[in-house]
């Protein structure tokens, strides 16, 4: 990209553009990070690929100028459905992830959640033994996340790791390649779930919590919201359909199917 063009758009003060253009140590170690990326099978998505996760340019204002990406990004343009839940675990709270998870491994929908807290990672775990694709966005860099283990299941339980199924899972970072988690990052993070999702399912959610209020904004945007059980009041006086076992195949297939008809997204 020409310089006074990449100043513009990521408005860069002038030493930092300064350094872009000098030759040295910034340009070493941009070339070594990029064959790291390059050998980790990591692909780089500026905002304006086709390649780049359409729910991001369309909902979210979070939506970062380069994502990383390591998997199959055909997922991306297929029926998800973004499952949220909050960060205490209940056996409430893990029977709703299970059952919804499963679900919508049923109909065929891809599985996008978080990474690395519990609940995220029983989504992830629930959604490889159901064989649902899934869309896996992380709190952290790319490389960061995989420990220097590219290629191995991250987000499981235990120690041991199973590979990465490339053909049925896509890992998605807004952070830098090699950053570590942060407090303020799930908040970002939980937002792009969301803003994947053909659906939006909050399988628990606590009141005045985060995933509340995401849910809230997925709403103001037009999204489909789902509530495991109309638990919380807030979300359903603002629009969100209430998700109980027995209709929740029948929302999930309708849900599905108007996706392949309004993306015309692959089944």
């Amino acid at each position: 990209m020409p310089p006074d063009r990449l100043a513009e758009i990521c408005r860069l003060p002038a030493r930092a553009m300064a350094t872009l253009r000098a030759p040295g140590p910034h340009l070493r170690r941009c070339r070594s990070l990029l064959d790291e990326l390059r050998a980790a099978a990591v692909e780089l998505l500026p905002r304006n690929s086709s390649a780049y996760p359409p729910g991001w340019r369309r909902y979210s204002n979070a939506a970062p100028f380069l994502a990383y990406a390591r998997g199959d990004l055909r997922l991306l343009r297929r029926p998800c459905a973004a499952v949220l839940a909050s960060r205490e675990i209940t056996e409430a709270s893990v029977g709703a992830i299970v059952t919804v998870v499963q679900h919508a491994a049923r109909v065929g929908m891809t599985v996008a959640s978080g990474g690395m807290k519990s609940a995220h990672r029983i989504v992830t775990v629930t959604a490889r033994a159901a064989g649902a694709p899934r869309i896996i966005v992380l709190d952290r860099g790319i490389l960061a996340a995989f420990g220097g283990r590219v290629g191995l299941d991250a987000f499981g339980f235990g120690p041991a790791r199973l590979p990465l199924e490339e053909s049925s899972a896509l890992v998605l970072s807004p952070f830098r390649a090699n950053d570590h988690a942060a407090p303020a990052n799930g908040y970002r993070r939980d937002e792009l779930v969301a803003a994947l999702g053909d659906v939006v399912i909050a399988a628990s959610t606590r009141p005045g919590g985060n995933i509340e209020r995401i849910c809230l904004e997925a709403l103001d945007r037009g999204q489909c919201v789902f509530n495991w059980l109309g638990e919380n009041a807030t979300l359903l006086a603002a629009g969100a359909t209430p998700l109980v076992p027995e209709t929740l195949e029948q929302h999930l297939r309708a849900s599905a199917a108007s996706a392949v008809r309004r993306n015309g997204a692959g089944s």
